[in-house]
């Protein structure tokens, strides 16, 4: 059999050798050698003097500045503005409130147009010749208002006539009415000479039976009153469509349509 020679060992250095000049030069580093160099974990305050702190404002800064001096530049322009601004709403207001007591008005007062009609038509003639005939006419208002009356003024203007030919002319009367009130006047209207009358108005006058279409219109001035007040002064129109028979003394009033119009 075969002998297993020893593992060899590595030659050690003697011990009264002298180390290696290159070898003693270099110690080995140390892999931490300054560990109170490293930050620490914790909370610091730095401290700067006031007079080495610079501020640098963003682009918008400057945007806004010039911005919130053209405002001022117009504000300085323009100084009246504030003032047609409290105008305007001053106006504004005072409209508003006006609509207000008008809606108001007319809900409370319900304000109507009078309504009229043609109760008696009688004739007077100067003499047998009929010249110069007079027309007497009983009319009848009636004011629907639930709570405005009327005044009505004395000297206002009306027309009897017939085929658009006017026969008579006179004045309104004067009166007064309330709400909700019906009222009867009379209308005198005087006539011109028959000689320039139209023929079925003289028959009519001479005592014929026909029936004799005329219209009768007045314009009244009057004066509305509500809660104990006079309002505005207005026209009042009317125009009576009215067929009668037998002008002669007493007429017989076959038919009539009135209408009205109140300027409110």
């Amino acid at each position: 059999m075969a002998e297993r020679a020893p593992p060899s060992t590595p030659p050690q250095p003697a011990a009264d050798a002298p180390p290696d000049p290159a070898t003693a030069a270099d110690p080995p580093a140390d892999p931490n050698p300054h560990p109170e160099s490293y930050p620490q974990l914790g909370t610091y305050v730095v401290q700067v003097p006031k007079d080495q702190v610079y501020r640098v404002p963003p682009p918008e800064n400057a945007y806004l500045a010039e911005r919130y001096r053209n405002k001022d530049k117009t504000r300085r322009k323009s100084p009246c503005v504030g003032l047609l601004k409290w105008i305007l709403g001053a106006a504004l207001l005072i409209f508003f409130l006006l609509i207000v007591i008008v809606v108001v008005f007319f809900v409370t007062v319900k304000p109507a147009t009078p309504t009229f009609a043609v109760e008696r038509l009688s004739v007077k003639s100067s003499g047998t010749s009929h010249r110069k005939p007079e027309y007497d006419l009983t009319m009848r208002v009636h004011n629907p208002s639930q709570k405005m009356g009327y005044a009505y003024e004395a000297g206002g203007t009306a027309v009897m006539a017939h085929s658009n030919v006017d026969i008579a002319a006179g004045k309104t009367p004067g009166l007064h009415q309330g709400y909700q009130n019906t009222t009867t006047f009379r209308l005198v209207l005087h006539g011109s000479n028959t000689d320039g009358l139209p023929k079925t108005i003289d028959r009519s006058l001479n005592g014929s039976k026909d029936v004799v279409p005329l219209e009768v219109t007045a314009r009244f001035v009057v004066t509305p009153r509500a809660m104990g007040l006079d309002l505005w002064s207005t026209s009042l129109d009317m125009a009576c469509a009215v067929r009668a028979s037998g002008l002669g003394k007493e007429a017989r009033i076959v038919s009539q349509e009135c209408k009205s119009n109140l300027k409110l």
